[in-house]
């Protein structure tokens, strides 16, 4: 029964044993498949037991519901005013048949997309605890007091704190290159979450996704540690040298040519064998709103090029269009990238 409705759904349905997508990703796509075929037997009984399958799950459906319900009743608002109303489902189970077939897949996935959007809201304390920060497509030259360079990326946020022994700099959000005046008796440190870089004078680009860390250089040489790491990160990295650490504590190493190491600054991103996830995360701080990824098997795949970060969109459709995806965008403020 499995294969069958896989088939029928395609990716609107998370099928069992789908590990690596988190349950508010699952919700979404259970918005989405509930709403199409509200009077399905098989998606029924194929939700339930989804449901059933870990505390996780009932809280991210639980709220899912909840920011759902709030779209619905704002969605009655708008079109009450307009003398028409045909609210957004309040509740997914109870689709309203009456909307032509385009609608209804443009109205759900977008509401559903919206849903997603805010349920994955930045913590806004990041902004309160920086000393400095960036807007959407906004980067910043930000001259430290020891002399040090800072280039703040799109949508980022910094912490400082200098003293008389030490330079230390948090990276609360995004991306920031450093060149770093060299001073032996204070090492330059940048705390990124799990990962810890330490120089006495170099230039290198950290940058914070959802799905880890990385750290690239472009001169000299750098330390960087990780409580995180499930394995060593070897010694220290050099020119063109980078290092990435995910969530889960794995490691990756390689080396490109030294300046890719903070290339965005020249308005152009260069990947090289990089995972959609991050490279879609690097051009969302690029976009006056959100950008959805609705599933999670694109996100994992891999990708090489070369993307015009003031062109947002146009970047963003170059990276779906070579796995086969598309991008709707739902309005000035929405993206979804999908196989559906």
């Amino acid at each position: 029964m499995t294969s069958t409705l896989a088939a029928s759904l395609g990716d609107s349905l998370i099928k069992p044993g789908a590990d690596k997508a988190k349950p508010t990703e699952e919700a979404l796509h259970w918005l989405i498949a509930l709403e199409d075929k509200p009077d399905d037997a098989d998606v029924a009984a194929a939700f339930e037991a989804w449901l059933a399958r870990s505390d996780d799950n009932v809280k991210a459906w639980s709220e899912a519901r909840h920011v759902w319900n709030v779209l619905g009743e704002a969605h009655e608002a708008h079109t009450s005013r307009r003398g028409s109303v045909q609210p957004i489902v309040s509740a997914p189970r109870r689709a309203r048949r009456s909307w032509g077939t385009g609608y209804i897949t443009t109205s759900v996935i977008g509401a559903a997309a919206i849903c997603v959007a805010v349920l994955f809201q930045p913590d806004i304390n990041i902004w309160l605890r920086a000393d400095y920060t960036t807007g959407v497509a906004q980067t910043r030259e930000i001259r430290l007091d020891d002399g040090s360079v800072a280039y703040l990326g799109a949508d980022s946020a910094i912490d400082v704190a200098f003293d008389q022994a030490s330079r230390s700099v948090r990276l609360l959000s995004g991306e920031a290159y450093f060149e770093v005046e060299p001073d032996a008796g204070r090492p330059f440190r940048v705390d990124a979450g799990d990962v810890d870089t330490t120089v006495l004078g170099t230039a290198f680009d950290v940058r914070m996704m959802a799905e880890g860390t990385s750290v690239a250089v472009n001169q000299g040489r750098v330390a960087v540690a990780s409580s995180n790491a499930a394995e060593e990160l070897g010694g220290p990295l050099e020119a063109g040298d980078w290092v990435h650490v995910s969530r889960a504590g794995k490691v990756e190493r390689g080396k490109d040519a030294p300046d890719l190491a903070g290339g965005w600054r020249s308005g152009m991103l260069v990947v090289k064998d990089r995972s959609v996830g991050e490279v879609v995360d690097a051009i969302g701080r690029y976009y006056p709103g959100k950008i959805v990824l609705a599933d999670s098997a694109i996100a994992g795949q891999r990708i090489t090029g070369v993307y015009n970060l003031n062109e947002p969109i146009g970047a963003l459709t170059a990276v779906a269009a070579a796995h086969g995806a598309q991008v709707r965008q739902i309005s000035p403020w929405l993206a979804v990238v999908s196989s559906w």
